[in-house]
């Protein structure tokens, strides 16, 4: 299983450089085809880089639709020692949480961000992801 990390859905909602690549990965999770995971944090995220309104309920009404996604709540508990858990390894809180996440979960981390791999969790970009059907 994964974790989407944000910027996988930034990359499509701006038409970055490899939107296609995230979208096709993002389209499978839609679909069911495959099962990944998303920190409610994270989507908070990118709501709060929307920014208007109808934007971001536009947003959280399509993601509510995806048969492949699970949103994973941390308690205020869990996010503290999400952050005590990445002390001196070079990773911001967001980043952290992901880190935290998928290591208690083992999951492998979807994103193109490469600060994950100096911590020693599989990370996978979009494009990585075998999808079937």
């Amino acid at each position: 299983m994964y974790l989407i990390d944000a910027d996988v859905v930034l990359e499509v909602l701006y038409k970055g450089r490899r939107w296609k690549e995230a979208y096709n990965f993002l389209n499978a999770v839609k679909r069911g085809v495959v099962r990944a995971y998303m920190l409610h944090f994270a989507i908070h995220g990118i709501s709060a880089i929307l920014g208007e309104p109808s934007l971001v309920a536009r947003f959280l009404a399509e993601i509510s639709t995806w048969r492949g996604l699970s949103v994973v709540d941390l308690s205020v508990k869990e996010e503290a020692m999400a952050a005590r858990s990445v002390e001196g390894l070079g990773l911001d809180f967001d980043d952290g949480l992901h880190y935290y996440v998928a290591r208690e979960r083992q999951l492998k981390i979807v994103s193109f961000d490469r600060d994950f791999d100096k911590v020693g969790l599989e990370r996978l970009e979009p494009g990585q992801v075998a999808i079937e059907g």
